[in-house]
């Protein structure tokens, strides 16, 4: 198993990257320049740009009330890096203010931009399970809530360093069945929305780590099944549920594509499948999008 130290020092040095279409608007001071999109809709992930002519000692990274502190990269004289923010299914359309506080040699430059969020409409899914997947003993409850603190620690990660390069990797080639943002209803009655997109695969499938990372948690959990989480730095944190087997262990470091196990209909299923589940910022958002590319940095070859 690789560690923490190997698999940092494995990483590639960037020579740069270049622009791409999301980026529509910038803001700078002193020389610093924050670029990000101008509007994004709930639900969605989005990246943004954080260039610094000199080193910073500290960068603090503030947007809908949760803050985030990534490493500068040193490329071609100047600092710069890209993190990932998101939208979560909670919030309301309006126009909030992404922040970025950069303490450089004695001096404190603030950068802001105005990103508007617009609402999405989200289709109804009607599904037929077990009646114990819906109406829990206590016992079962108990221990949902118990795997619902180590998830939500998982999920809760801001690791300073971005592991994670571009392109991203799709987990398995089968199609969508289920959308992001469904709203659900299980045996007729409802439930919470669907915060991630359901992908179809034959029993055994091999399912591969969207980007490279750390592994934080796995387990055998009563409604996600067998499951994987992987922390891929700076808020970034994805999830593989319903898997039939596990190959990897927590504090396992992967690269991108590789093998985390295999699809199976273990937990809340109807059926084969992989739930996949992407957590930016403490905010799930549609992977569906980025799979496409839409608003991806590509690395300059």
């Amino acid at each position: 198993m690789i560690s923490r130290r190997a698999f940092l020092g494995s990483l590639p040095v960037m020579a740069g990257w270049c622009a791409f279409p999301a980026l529509a608007s910038a803001a700078s001071a002193g020389g610093a320049v924050l670029s990000a999109p101008e509007s994004v809709s709930v639900g969605e992930a989005f990246f943004v740009k954080i260039v610094c002519p000199r080193e910073a000692r500290r960068v603090k990274v503030s947007w809908l009330g949760e803050e985030l502190s990534p490493v500068l990269r040193p490329i071609d004289g100047h600092y710069e890096n890209w993190f990932a923010l998101g939208v979560g299914l909670g919030a309301k359309a309006g126009g909030y203010r992404l922040r970025v506080e950069l303490a450089t040699q004695g001096k404190t430059q603030v950068l802001t931009q105005l990103v508007q969020v617009s609402t999405r409409t989200f289709p109804e899914q009607h599904l037929k399970v077990a009646k114990k997947m819906v109406h829990l003993s206590k016992e079962s409850l108990d221990r949902h809530y118990r795997e619902k603190k180590l998830m939500k620690a998982a999920l809760a990660r801001r690791s300073p360093e971005r592991f994670w390069d571009s392109p991203f990797v799709r987990p398995v080639p089968g199609s969508m069945s289920s959308a992001f943002g469904l709203r659900r209803f299980f045996n007729g009655e409802p439930r919470a929305p669907h915060r991630g997109v359901d992908l179809r695969g034959a029993k055994g499938t091999p399912i591969k780590a969207f980007a490279a990372g750390e592994v934080v948690l796995t387990g055998n959990f009563y409604f996600s099944g067998n499951a994987v989480f992987v922390d891929h730095g700076q808020g970034m944190v994805s999830l593989y549920c319903h898997m039939s087997h596990i190959d990897v262990k927590e504090g396992q470091f992967v690269s991108a594509g590789q093998i985390l196990g295999q699809v199976g209909s273990t937990g809340r299923v109807t059926g084969p499948h992989l739930h996949f589940g992407l957590s930016v910022m403490g905010n799930m958002v549609d992977a569906m999008p980025i799979f496409a590319g839409k608003g991806v940095p590509t690395t300059r070859e």
